[in-house]
């Protein structure tokens, strides 16, 4: 064995050694929290398995619901159950003062599940808390998620796969959705994102000099490497999902970091520009870890990403609702579906979009009647705009 692989393997005993022990790749301890109520091991998928398993944790303000913040732990996809060590003194508390649900889910690690069986569980978890919203406090207007090292992977992919299922990339085509547990019907989107030293370019992380993670990746694809592979990395890489409705990104990023060179999180920086994505990056000189004096800029962005939706809400507030009933000339809701009236003779374009502002379906009424059926759609509120002045919205 060369002395660079050797490094390699007495890294990963330690760092497994450390999970054990309530830590995990520069994650805190659950001591911080436990003055907290907290609802422990709720299983999000309904299997009984722990690697399926959650803890939540709230505020002591005795509120109707919270607004959430999901956090994944670290672990270079390699720990199926390290929800107790998710950064827990830091993200944690952070969350919970400032009036946030905090969430820390386990997901499948790379010997339980190949790609994309990692991003299935986390968006399970999102639709787990907004189909039991009521009894859990969840306020489904934000949901923000969080997560450090290999957690910030699959952070900023829920950030840019919202509303995918299944995806192709050159012969290869993945459910990046999912069917897991008994929510499918609620949405799964995320609406800010938080990526603390995430390995998140996958075909790229000898960017710099840090650490080769690619023997851990590798077993997530089928022992197949970013040369052999390039369309499953692309399948596991946020970039790959982007466009401009995507939610806002925070990336904090330190350049003492040897086991994620730092350079990913700029490369991921300068994708989102492309893409007019809303995203802010923050550079320490820290190492690989989590930065307790920057988990106050997290919740600033997230309160900031948070009144921007809100405000988005009370626009739309304004507009009319379509009902059951013709409410102009032009548009009905029934039994699941938008009948768009009034184009035989002066043809109108149409544009139905999703609360972030993302156009979901878009067409041109040219007969009597036409139908449009609303079951490809997650549940929530839309608006339906068209270009002779009609603009309503409805609730799927």
């Amino acid at each position: 064995m060369d002395t660079r692989k050797w490094l390699l393997a007495v890294f990963c005993v330690g760092s497994l050694n450390a999970f054990s022990q309530g830590w995990g790749f520069g994650g805190n301890g659950s001591s911080g929290l436990s003055s907290y109520t907290s609802k422990k091991d709720v299983n999000y998928v309904g299997d009984g398995k722990g690697y399926h398993a959650m803890d939540i944790y709230y505020p002591k303000e005795e509120k109707a619901s919270y607004p959430v913040i999901i956090h994944i732990y670290g672990s270079a996809w390699s720990s199926n159950n390290s929800k107790g060590s998710a950064d827990l003194t830091t993200v944690g508390e952070g969350a919970v003062k400032a009036g946030y649900i905090f969430v820390t889910p386990n997901h499948r690690a790379n010997n339980d599940a190949q790609w994309p069986g990692q991003i299935n569980d986390i968006k399970a978890v999102v639709r787990y808390l907004r189909g039991n919203a009521e009894s859990l406090k969840v306020d489904t207007s934000f949901i923000a998620i969080s997560g450090f090292s290999s957690g910030g992977h699959l952070a900023t992919m829920m950030g840019t796969s919202r509303n995918v299922k299944e995806y192709t990339v050159g012969s290869t085509t993945m459910d990046i959705e999912g069917n897991l547990g008994q929510f499918t019907e609620f949405s799964s989107s995320v609406d800010a994102v938080c990526d603390w030293s995430g390995p998140v370019i996958l075909d790229k992380l000898n960017c710099g000099s840090a650490m080769d993670l690619n023997s851990f990746i590798s077993p997530m694809m089928g022992n197949c490497s970013a040369s052999q592979c390039p369309d499953k990395y692309a399948l596991a890489t946020a970039v790959t999902f982007m466009d401009p409705s995507d939610p806002p990104y925070l990336l904090v990023h330190g350049s003492a970091d040897n086991i994620v060179a730092q350079c990913q999180s700029q490369l991921f920086y300068e994708e989102l520009q492309k893409n007019n994505i809303e995203c802010k990056y923050i550079p320490t000189g820290s190492d690989h870890g989590v930065n307790a004096d920057k988990v106050p800029d997290m919740i600033e962005f997230f309160n900031t990403a948070r009144e921007k939706r809100m405000a988005q809400k009370e626009s739309v507030g304004n507009l009319p609702d379509v009902t059951g009933s013709v409410m102009a000339p032009s548009v009905t809701l029934k039994n699941g579906h938008l009948f768009i009236r009034g184009g035989e003779k002066n043809p109108f374009s149409f544009k139905i979009i999703d609360i972030v502002g993302k156009v979901v379906s878009q067409g041109i009424c040219t007969s009597l009647v036409q139908q449009y059926d609303l079951s490809s759609l997650p549940k929530g509120l839309y608006v339906l705009m068209t270009d002779i002045g009609y603009n309503y919205r409805f609730l799927k």
